[in-house]
């Protein structure tokens, strides 16, 4: 009997056993208190919630009373953004490396905190080169947040349960524009004026205290990874389990390695077809979908038959929840969906073809309000795509934690570098609200993407042995690669204190 095998044999002695039958598997407590812990905290702060306040709260702002504070007039809109996403890109490769040598609970909470302060002195801003720089170094050390958490994520659950949870951590970066937008319009009714400060500068006071604040919970939710993890709310059994489930699937978890380890990976990646398939079609699902990301400025813009403004500011930031509903429906839904029947690049296809839908229509803009509003809205259906692309990724890649993580961070990275330049053509606020090249060029975007996910599947369907072997599987083909032991650092609170290493070998 495997140790996995022996330890599912036993009931739960956990008081949950007593409260629900289906708790008696201890599998079921130990992925209870991963979603109560890591998942929530990551919805709420890495991609989520905290995070898409601090980005998306500079968009509310300008449309709550920013704009004609500080006079900006031109297209500062654009380049507060472009500021942020060089921050970002410059340094989330090396942020993720730092991730190999140092836990993740440290790290991570510790970049959270930094980039709360920044957002809160935001409200202090008098001129639009002070939120350059102060947009610049947010992405210095958001940078390490999206492709952190996804690791995580990679190295907790199995693949039946990976397309869910890498779908509710999409979501989260629109449930905190859903909850951005209903901040900012109380915020812009109930304390516009307060103390002499208007509605847009408390919405940064606010992100930023909360954002500090969670931070430090972070130093308690953050279970790093089931080889090395201090976490207090994991006993020494549910240890052994988390590493033995993911061995039981396939799955390498995550070690502190050396630098030696890191480069051999890189190398790997580079040599791999499967990087430059995934690395393209994600850079375009992530391109197309700032399709909607100038709603908002659409909204503002609207005039009635007299002439006057459709809506007011309170409601303009309340309209676009409409949109972020859908957008959770359907991407917790369709990935829901993946895990179920393991229709990993079928819902990513398809939720890019829905895009191509959208965005052509939009391309077109027809003479109806009500008509692009729900091409609008059909946009945010299409999220799908990019999560159920991710969760492909960490199953084709399941031998290779680092070359995994590594790749998700480069991506990010070139991400960013294209949120950084392409707005300034084609997403210009002069432009708004027609677009006349962002709209096809997102269109474009779908095609491409649907075009390189089939270029994957074809080439994990001819090399089927890198799921069995990892990237190397040429030169360890009939054999499951063994890494030097030198090269994975062991330090003095691991194996032996939480029992892990002492029943599992550093392979899977």
């Amino acid at each position: 009997m495997s140790s996995q095998e022996a330890h599912l044999s036993r009931p739960s002695q956990s008081w949950l056993g007593k409260l629900h039958p289906y708790f008696k598997d201890p599998e079921h407590v130990l992925v209870l208190k991963l979603d109560v812990l890591l998942l929530v905290w990551a919805f709420s702060v890495i991609a989520g919630l905290l995070k898409d306040m601090d980005q998306s709260g500079t968009t509310q702002a300008y449309v709550s009373g920013m704009k004609e504070a500080l006079s900006l007039y031109g297209n500062e809109l654009v380049e507060f953004t472009t500021y942020f996403s060089i921050g970002y890109a410059i340094f989330l490769v090396p942020a993720q490396m730092v991730q190999t040598r140092v836990r993740p609970s440290l790290f991570l909470p510790l970049c959270e905190i930094i980039w709360g302060v920044l957002t809160l002195v935001t409200y202090r801003a008098r001129n639009a080169q002070t939120i350059y720089a102060l947009r610049f170094f947010l992405g210095v050390f958001e940078s390490s947040s999206w492709p952190g958490i996804v690791s995580l994520i990679f190295n907790w659950y199995t693949p039946r349960e990976l397309g869910k949870r890498v779908a509710i951590f999409g979501v989260s970066g629109v449930a905190g524009n859903m909850f951005l937008g209903i901040l900012q319009a109380a915020l812009y009714k109930n304390l516009n004026g307060v103390n002499g400060l208007e509605g847009w500068q408390w919405l940064f006071i606010v992100s930023g205290i909360i954002t500090v604040a969670w931070g430090f919970v972070g130093l308690f939710a953050i279970p790093d990874a089931p080889g090395y993890t201090r976490a207090l709310y994991l006993s020494k059994e549910e240890r052994i389990l988390a590493h033995d489930r993911m061995s039981h699937n396939g799955a390498k978890t995550a070690d502190l390695v050396s630098w030696r380890l890191v480069y051999k990976k890189i190398r790997l990646l580079i040599a791999s077809p499967i990087a430059y398939l995934f690395l393209g079609a994600y850079l375009q699902f992530a391109w197309s979908q700032r399709a909607n990301s100038y709603i908002l400025l659409y909204l503002k813009g609207v005039k009635d038959a007299s002439g006057e403004p459709m809506y007011s500011t309170y409601t303009v930031n309340l309209i676009p929840l409409g949109g972020y509903s859908i957008s959770i429906v359907c991407n917790i839904g369709l990935n829901a969906l993946s895990d179920w029947k393991e229709w990993r690049w079928q819902v990513a296809c398809g939720a890019a073809g829905l895009q191509l839908v959208a965005t052509a229509v939009l391309s077109a803009w027809p003479d109806s309000h009500p008509t692009i509003l729900a091409f609008y809205f059909l946009t945010y259906a299409t999220s799908a795509w990019g999560y159920a692309l991710i969760a492909w990724l960490a199953i084709i890649l399941r031998k290779e934690p680092e070359a995994r993580s590594i790749l998700v961070a480069f991506t990010v990275t070139l991400v960013y570098v294209g949120h950084a330049t392409i707005p300034l053509s084609a997403w210009k606020t002069s432009d708004s609200p027609r677009y006349p090249i962002g709209f096809p060029m997102a269109a474009a975007f779908s095609v491409g993407s649907i075009v390189l996910m089939l270029g994957m599947r074809y080439c994990i369907r001819r090399y089927a042995e890198i799921l069995d072997y990892g990237l190397d599987w040429k030169g360890n083909h009939g054999e499951v690669a063994v890494e030097d032991a030198s090269e994975v650092i062991t330090s003095e609170d691991k194996f032996p204190k939480n029992g892990v290493r002492s029943q599992c070998s550093t392979q899977d």
